[in-house]
């Protein structure tokens, strides 16, 4: 006979015993589909989301912009949400997934207390330039304090490769990371792709090969003229107008230009970078550089980070309204038609993931916004730090209270304050309601109420999120909309620098639109979940959901 006390136990048992294999069918850890084998991260400096829609209807039908936005996902309401948007925070931004209240770089320069100087973002003298005719002092990615997407998917899989490419270090350096196969970037003087010893000890062959061909001679012999009829760019100021800087060594500020005599004029090749060749130049190396290293050939996953930084060049010269611009994007489109039918052939048509982004926008010149009766100043900050040096000696003493002004931010002297047996917060309050009185001067917030407030959104947020303890200032100064400082620029949370696009395209991305609020940290996350690797250490951006569950859309998405 059976004993009947163990027949409800038994039955449990086989109750449970079908959950738990149901429950590890549904909860298994493991791919949802194929990784792509290469995972392309493009880069247009200063391209503010207007911009986009501006030069829109000038883009080749099926070609650049057009044919990865109407066959991939665009992002439409992207924003920086931190106050100093500029270079280097956004390239480490978009490789860390973290504000740089987190990553650390806070700024392209910042006042380091300890050795008293202004210290650049990517300088490290423990390493040196490879592939320079002297050499200089190298650069590394060693003040990022927060691992990066390239770092997690070599960690998980060395066999992966990791590379970078800009013509500005900043850009390459940051967005490669510190376990990167590779970053270059362009040398002024010699025209050559460069790199660190931080990388490796010498330049591989094929860079050399290529550095050889001499094809920056070739573009520095070029006029460079309309691509179009002039009569065509309506989207823009006249040629030769007084926004403009233009080229300062050979006098002139409309098409067209030789480039050669800016060539022999400067003795470097420096003004490539300025022109729309210097994109070119750009997809001529990352072509290279594809085939060489065997990029996306087997199935670890590899990745590669382009930055066309020539439209934040020109931006400096020219302005975002001027017709050099726009020529620059309508050569961009076609770039990009070549990139992407590259990559189709060479590494296959379903077989990589392309995200294209900028790093930050970029204002309207003071001139333009006061031609057009838009709220316009110009900011002199030297006159109102002398103002304000003046009624400290009134207030307190006469010393040297302010250690440096760097990227709108006041470095005070600690040790000084202590020494007079002042209260730091009452130093720091005197001065944020002298220089808020200042025009054109929007807000000046102390560093205490960043350290010690928790906001979640509106400015002191973004402020919090550009804030960090020991690389940012005392006070920060925020300029009124429209606003432009002489001496430099460092950005600002208006949707002129803040708002930038993003598009999604290859392999498993469906057509579609997305328009609910996204931010740049949010790129890094979602290729991690994209790729099935684990999110960067530091990331705390949203993935964006729609693109990873295309089945279950929810009405933030519309599929064209």
């Amino acid at each position: 006979m059976h004993n009947s006390r163990f027949l409800v136990p038994l039955k449990l048992m086989f109750v449970l015993f079908f959950c738990l294999v149901f429950a590890g069918e549904a909860f298994s850890i493991k791919p949802d589909k194929a990784r792509p084998k290469l995972v392309v991260r493009i880069v247009v400096e200063q391209m503010r989301y207007e911009m986009f829609l501006r030069y829109w209807d000038r883009f080749e039908e099926d070609a650049g912009f057009k044919k990865l936005v109407d066959n991939g996902v665009l992002c439409k309401n992207t924003k920086l949400n931190y106050a100093l948007t500029e270079r280097a925070p956004g390239f480490a931004t978009l490789t860390t997934g973290s504000n740089p209240s987190v990553h650390g770089i806070v700024s392209d320069y910042w006042f380091n207390r300890l050795s008293n100087k202004t210290e650049f973002a990517i300088n490290d003298n423990q390493y040196q330039t490879v592939g320079t005719v002297e050499l200089e002092e190298g650069f590394s990615p060693s003040n990022l304090l927060a691992g990066t997407l390239g770092d997690e998917l070599k960690m998980l899989s060395p066999k992966s490769k990791v590379f970078s490419i800009g013509l500005n270090p900043v850009s390459s350096i940051f967005g490669a990371g510190n376990t990167s196969d590779g970053a270059y970037w362009f040398e002024d003087k010699t025209g050559n792709w460069i790199t660190s010893t931080f990388y490796r000890e010498t330049l591989p062959e094929w860079v050399k090969d290529f550095n050889n061909k001499g094809l920056q001679d070739i573009y520095m012999k070029r006029q460079w003229e309309t691509l179009m009829p002039d009569t065509t760019y309506i989207s823009s100021l006249p040629d030769d107008n007084s926004t403009e800087e233009g080229f300062l060594l050979i006098y002139k500020n409309h098409f067209p230009y030789n480039l050669s005599l800016l060539k022999r004029k400067s003795n470097s090749y420096k003004y490539l970078k300025y022109t729309p060749f210097g994109n070119t130049y750009t997809k001529d190396f990352v072509h290279t550089l594809i085939r060489k290293e065997a990029l996306g050939n087997d199935n670890h996953t590899d990745l590669l980070n382009v930055s066309f930084s020539a439209s934040s060049y020109v931006n400096d010269l020219f302005g975002p309204r001027s017709m050099e611009m726009e020529d620059l994007y309508l050569r961009l489109d076609s770039q990009l038609e070549h990139l992407v039918n590259f990559l189709e052939k060479n590494v296959g048509k379903d077989e990589f993931l392309l995200v294209l982004t900028a790093d930050r926008g970029c204002a309207d010149t003071y001139e333009y916004r006061k031609s057009m009766k838009m709220p316009a100043r110009n900011f002199k900050p030297k006159q109102g730090l002398s103002l304000m040096k003046s009624y400290l000696d009134i207030v307190y003493e006469k010393e040297q209270w302010i250690k440096s002004y760097t990227k709108r931010q006041l470095y005070l002297d600690h040790g000084l304050i202590d020494q007079h047996g002042y209260s730091h917060s009452e130093v720091e309050e005197t001065i944020s309601n002298f220089m808020v009185k200042k025009s054109g001067i929007s807000y000046a917030v102390k560093a205490s109420t960043l350290r010690e407030g928790n906001f979640t959104e509106g400015l002191n947020h973004k402020l919090q999120q550009s804030f960090h303890p020991k690389r940012s200032g005392d006070i920060f100064l925020g300029l009124e909309a429209g606003s432009i400082e002489q001496s430099e620029s460092s950005g600002s949370s208006y949707n002129y620098h803040a708002h930038i696009p993003v598009i999604w395209y290859g392999k498993g991305i469906h057509s579609g639109n997305i328009h609910r609020r996204t931010k740049l940290r949010d790129i890094a996350p979602t290729i991690s979940m994209l790729i099935d690797i684990p999110l960067p250490e530091a990331s705390n951006g949203e993935p964006v959901w729609e693109l990873l569950d295309t089945e279950d859309k929810n009405d933030t998405f519309v599929e064209d």
